[in-house]
């Protein structure tokens, strides 16, 4: 008995004890509780009535503390300023579009100074900088988010050189559509933004690498800018002056040359001298003068450095390459043009094309088609590898290729080609005219009207119409032109349906393809390899049989054959970016996009 009575004072005490502490634990989760009211009671009157906000709107910052239930986001009552708070005033500071522009858009300096003034005892002032910390947060998303360019401006652009020229350009940029709010508290309860900031920001390949070269260049315009070049006619292989040893300092500027040249050459030098005898004449005959070449060498040392050697021809080769010159290692005026861009007027460009890339969708795909039209080159990438790189014709500057994202989800093969009404008023109505066998020639029928169903009209029952209509008013007719080798889609053609009614397709013009310079379409992109691309398309989809292909190929009617799995494709304009081997690289501004944006640019 004693020993159960025991036990069971013991079980009392312990349950005392116990009753005791969750008593105490109540009292001090109350008193917490109070204290955590108390001060959402300050921090909602300060919001309301003290603070004035200094980059949005107040109802919007109000909106983001009701989201949070009135807490802080960016201080604590002891330690004053979180270290998320720091990352974020670092990645605005440091942002490689908005850097040149950072203070005015977001009062940086004033902000961070009002920051660091802060009394970490006094809570009016913690919750303060937490207010102004929301601001910059908030305005630094819609940038992520809407981009850094006025669109609305941009477009009546577009609209005005339509009106003025009849040049129609299309550029769709992508919406993301994301609750910065929600990801502000995703980013304060992970304790870090760089997930919430790679959810929003841009997923281009190699974009770190293009960031990276405007520290480069800042580098290189800070020691006094690219060495410039005089101008001249033309250097090339062979060639001595002291503008060959200008040449050597540019392109060791930007890496191309890597080599010294030491010593010193011998160069021969060859003088051609021209006599010619006075004329004789006889009674029967007439003798003309009779020119005698005498050419004279000589040989001169001069320093290597002023001599246009190997090393330097591929030199200019590789600067060549990485501005999408023609590459024959002749400096002419084109390769001088962009030898003497500077290093301010590239790191605006790279700002600019980093600004674009924000205007993409951030998932490209697992596997995805990409054109950059600048580049004038297609590529397949899967798994960010590259699978299929092939050289591309695009739009000429008055028929400009649309910018925009959509999927590939069939391929026809055999095509026709249904003539667009702009190309039939513009270019065959005038060839009809002066050969009304033309239409015959190229294998092109006429129909009644664009349905699929209308009837084929006699071609010599409406020629003289079309030659008595006048053009602008002609009847809206359809020229269909069948397969064959004329027919300029060539066998194949690769479609996702688009607004713009543009597409892949080959072509028989094959010579246009060795040219540095290919914007010849009407705006669909040809393709140098379009086997290639069938075949690397069917090498994953089971509805591409290849025998199948062959045999369509061969019967020569035209067959649409679905895909398995579309497609993303993305048709881009950057006119800086860096490679798939990490070579930065600049092409020329083919549709005039980069100065008109530049200007709207922040």
């Amino acid at each position: 008995m004693n020993k159960l009575l025991f036990i069971v004072v013991i079980f009392a005490v312990f349950n005392n004890y116990l009753s005791a502490n969750n008593m105490e634990d109540e009292r001090i989760k109350k008193e917490k509780t109070f204290v955590n009211e108390d001060i959402k009671k300050i921090l909602k009157n300060i919001l309301e009535k003290e603070y004035q906000s200094l980059l949005i709107n107040k109802s919007i910052l109000k909106d983001y503390y009701k989201q949070n239930d009135f807490n802080t986001y960016w201080v604590e009552e002891e330690k004053g300023l979180k270290d998320i708070a720091l990352s974020l005033i670092e990645k605005i500071k440091n942002d490689p579009v908005l850097k040149p522009k950072v203070n005015n858009i977001f009062k940086l300096d004033e902000i961070t100074g009002k920051i660091n003034s802060i009394d970490k005892s006094k809570k009016e002032d913690l919750f303060t900088a937490d207010f102004m910390l929301t601001e910059l947060y908030d305005k630094y998303m819609f940038y992520l988010l809407q981009g850094s360019i006025n669109w609305k401006l941009f477009e009546e652009k577009l609209s005005l050189i339509e009106k003025e020229t009849e040049i129609k350009s299309h550029w769709d940029r992508y919406s993301l559509i994301k609750n910065p709010k929600l990801l502000l508290k995703k980013a304060i309860e992970e304790d870090t933004l760089t997930n919430v900031f790679k959810e929003v920001d841009f997923n281009y390949p190699n974009a770190e690498k293009l960031i990276s070269a405007i520290d480069s260049l800042e580098k290189i315009s800070q020691n006094g800018g690219y060495t410039k070049l005089p101008e001249i006619k033309s250097l090339r292989l062979g060639d001595s002056s002291d503008v060959v040893k200008v040449l050597r300092a540019r392109l060791a500027q930007s890496q191309d040359l890597t080599k010294i040249c030491e010593g010193s050459v011998v160069v021969q030098n060859i003088v051609t001298n021209t006599t010619a005898p006075l004329s004789t004449q006889t009674e029967n005959s007439s003798n003309e003068n009779l020119a005698t070449l005498e050419t004279q060498t000589s040989e001169e040392t001069i320093p290597c450095e002023n001599y246009f050697d190997e090393d330097l021809k591929t030199a200019v080769i590789s600067f060549q390459k990485n501005h999408g010159l023609y590459a024959d290692g002749i400096v002419g005026s084109w390769t001088q043009k962009f030898l003497n861009t500077s290093a301010e007027e590239k790191i605006e460009q790279i700002r600019l094309n980093l600004e674009r890339m924000r205007w993409l969708p951030r998932d490209l795909g697992e596997k995805y088609l990409l054109v950059n039209i600048p580049e004038f080159r297609l590529r397949m990438v899967e798994n960010d590898a590259i699978k299929l790189s092939m050289n591309v014709v695009v739009g000429e500057k008055k028929h400009p290729t649309p910018i925009f994202s959509d999927k590939m989800s069939y391929v026809v093969l055999n095509p026709t080609w249904n003539i667009p009404h702009s190309i039939t008023k513009k270019e065959i109505i005038p060839k009809l005219i002066k050969d009304p066998n033309y239409l015959a020639s190229k294998g092109i029928d006429i129909y009644e009207s664009w349905n699929p169903d209308s009837e084929k009209m006699n071609t010599k029952d409406i020629i003289d119409a079309f030659i008595l209509e006048d053009v602008s008013s002609m009847p809206n007719f359809r020229l269909t032109q069948s397969p064959s080798s004329e027919n300029p889609l060539g066998r194949m053609k690769f479609m996702f349906p688009n607004k713009h009614a543009v597409y892949f397709h080959d072509t028989p013009a094959k010579s246009l393809f060795g040219n540095a310079r290919r914007a010849y379409s009407h705006g669909c992109i040809r393709l140098a390899k379009p086997n290639e691309l069938l075949s690397a398309i069917a090498q994953e989809d089971k509805s591409l049989n290849p025998e199948r292909i062959d045999s369509i190929l061969k019967n020569e009617s035209e067959k649409a054959l679905g895909l398995s799995k579309k497609i993303p494709v993305h048709i881009v304009y950057l006119t800086s970016w860096v490679d798939e081997e990490g070579q930065l690289q600049f092409r020329e501004d083919i549709y005039n996009y980069d100065s008109i944006q530049k200007k709207l640019l922040y």
